[in-house]
């Protein structure tokens, strides 16, 4: 349906043109104007397609309606239609971009086969703008995953780079397994018309998504828990949510992903917070404060039996930070949580590398300065440490290349980052960490490139459906498997197909 706006100072003129189209079922939603500025009154909150102006009336002319609308609405079709079959007229009428000029009275025949001509030339016209958005809808998502992988490619256009410089602000999604897939359509629609969200959007995995933000969130923990709270109540599904500092160039994409990267694997030992921000600053902002100390001792453990150095660095550097300064709890009490951590650490300590635990149980009650206990537990940490340095390199690269073999042996079938991990006997949250310093990819974007590179070679050198080819990589759902291929290679399955065959 398009809309048109019919002007002349005469109703029944006005009242015969609106009854011959309605008459002729032309697909048109009609209102009308009796003077000039009445119709560009109008236009300010109607904005016609089509435009039926009479040439001369009071005031002002059809003219100059004609050329002041098309300064407000640049794709308008005007007709001119008038009682005056001066060539001046009808020459001037065309070089206001007028795409047709009738003489008046209107013979019913001809006004509705130059509405019909009018109405086809703003359908191949509609569809053109449509087709153009697709395409540099589908170029902005392939150079957003080009921004967020490092490989941007050259030569995008101007107006890429222009879109690209609008994001202000990154939001990773980790949803249960299967959610995007399902619900990627309606999911983004949804957040977009009832969450008021001005956004692209790229889908990494079945399980986790990118919002990227044009507009700057004031306050990112209170979004964040809007959003979680409306998935949840829309949707019936629980959700992680990471959200990146605020970006000023899409040279800071990458950044901005990575960081909310490093935010979300907090979900693996804190699963009860949904909602990670900057304005936490992770673990060493405000959320420090309210860790309790069973929370950083299991953390501690955690790193030993991963022989993640860095990590154990980390947590330890937490419960040293909440105990180095006057505590409002007692000595004995503070002597106790440090006796717990002691008990922790010693089993992973080289063979003759310490005391017996009894011993440093003793000495650590006798001692009166805390900060000598935190150098004692600090010099057994620094041991455990220097002792997985010297022998995990060789078992880091065999626990990665093992996991990297089982993804390109079974992309087909659900990977999820727990299942992989349980592979090779490491938490979750620690291989995402190695995998990541190791390949320079987080699990869900090496998956994703093994599939989408296994899905081209497919479509290059054979002739299944596909649809088929979409099933054999890991994507059960067309529509979400064509969307991902759009996303990585900037074209659909088919197009790559008709492009790339060998």
């Amino acid at each position: 349906m398009y809309k048109m706006l019919i002007v002349d100072d005469e109703s029944t003129e006005r009242e015969c043109i609106s009854y011959l189209i309605q008459s002729a079922n032309l697909p048109l939603e009609l209102k009308e104007a009796e003077s000039v500025s009445t119709a560009l009154e109008l236009l300010k909150t109607w904005p016609a397609d089509i435009l039926f102006t009479d040439i001369r009336m009071p005031a002002s002319s059809g003219l100059d309606l004609a050329r002041k609308a098309a300064e407000l609405l640049p794709g308008i079709k005007t007709i001119i239609f008038s009682s005056y079959a001066e060539f001046e007229y009808a020459r001037t009428a065309m070089t206001l971009g007028a795409v047709s000029y009738i003489l008046k009275p209107v013979v019913p025949n001809e006004l509705e086969a130059t509405l019909t001509d009018v109405i086809h030339l703003l359908s191949e016209e509609r569809d053109m703008k449509l087709l153009q958005d697709t395409q540099q809808s589908y170029m902005l998502q392939y150079a957003l995953h080009g921004c967020i992988n490092g490989t941007l490619p050259a030569g995008l256009s101007p107006e890429i780079i222009r879109l690209l410089n609008e994001f202000h602000q990154v939001v990773l999604l980790d949803f249960p397994p299967h959610f995007l897939e399902k619900n990627y359509a309606v999911f983004y629609e949804k957040l977009r018309c009832e969450m008021q969200l001005d956004m692209e959007t790229l889908s990494l995995s079945s399980t986790q998504s990118v919002l990227f933000l044009r507009r700057q969130t004031e306050n990112a923990r209170a979004f964040g828990c809007r959003l979680h709270a409306y998935i949840q109540e829309s949707f019936q599904t629980s959700c992680h949510l990471a959200i990146s500092q605020p970006i000023h160039g899409y040279s800071d994409l990458q950044d901005a992903y990575t960081f909310a990267e490093q935010q979300m694997e907090q979900r693996f030992w804190n699963p009860e917070n949904p909602v990670f921000s900057y304005e936490d600053i992770g673990l060493t902002g405000r959320n420090q404060d309210e860790l309790d100390d069973r929370t950083i001792l299991s953390m501690v453990k955690r790193s030993l039996c991963d022989k993640d150095s860095a990590g154990l660095t980390q947590n330890l550097n937490l419960l040293f930070q909440k105990y180095r300064q006057p505590a409002k709890q007692s000595q004995i009490f503070v002597k106790f949580v440090f006796s717990n951590l002691i008990t922790t650490l010693y089993p992973f300590l080289p063979d003759g590398a310490g005391q017996p635990l009894d011993t440093l149980i003793t000495e650590l009650y006798i001692q009166q300065d805390i900060l000598e206990i935190i150098r004692t537990i600090q010099s057994m940490a620094d041991k455990i440490v220097q002792s997985y340095r010297c022998a995990s390199a060789l078992d880091i690269r065999r626990e990665i290349v093992s996991t990297q073999n089982y993804i390109h042996q079974n992309y087909s079938r659900d990977l999820s980052v727990e299942m992989l991990a349980s592979l090779v006997y490491l938490t979750p949250d620690y291989l995402s960490r190695l995998f990541k310093k190791s390949t320079g990819k987080s699990l869900s974007q090496y998956i994703r490139q093994v599939r989408m590179e296994r899905a081209s070679e497919l479509l290059r050198t054979t002739s299944r459906k596909v649809i088929d080819i979409g099933t054999s990589v890991g994507y059960a759902n067309y529509s979400y498997f064509c969307q991902s291929f759009r996303e990585y290679f900037g074209r659909s399955p088919e197009k790559y197909r008709q492009e790339e065959s060998l």
